[in-house]
């Protein structure tokens, strides 16, 4: 579960780090945010930059749209099977529900993608 203030690892490539959720999103009297869930972050530590050749898509401090795809909270999938990770976790996306980054490199639950983040999916590196 993931309430406002907690801080969040960054799996894509966007360019942050470590984001702090600030509000949970379409929630209506829930305070807290479970995996597919949209949270908006705000960006507390970049990844460092190798040169000129990257050009980073955000700055320190502002505020972005999120999707949870990881939490430590062990959840069950409809076979009765427990799942949770190490970290907690988001990726991304414009304020359109489209991915920031290009590639994400963490493991993603196949929850996601039976709540209309198949595209998050489809750039993950495994799928369990």
């Amino acid at each position: 579960m993931i309430r406002t203030q907690s801080l969040l690892k960054v799996v894509d490539n966007s360019g942050a780090k470590l984001v702090k959720c600030i509000k949970v999103k379409k929630k209506s009297g829930k305070a807290h945010a479970n995996v597919g869930d949209v949270v908006l972050v705000a960006v507390q530590s970049l990844r460092p930059r190798y040169g000129r050749r990257v050009r980073l898509k955000m700055n320190k401090s502002e505020v972005h749209h999120g999707v949870i795809v990881q939490t430590r909270r062990l959840f069950r999938n409809k076979a009765g099977i427990g799942v949770s990770f190490a970290s907690n976790s988001v990726a991304l996306i414009t304020p359109q529900q489209k991915p920031l980054g290009t590639r994400i490199s963490a493991i993603l639950p196949s929850r996601l993608r039976g709540l209309k983040w198949a595209k998050l999916a489809a750039m993950a590196k495994k799928i369990i």
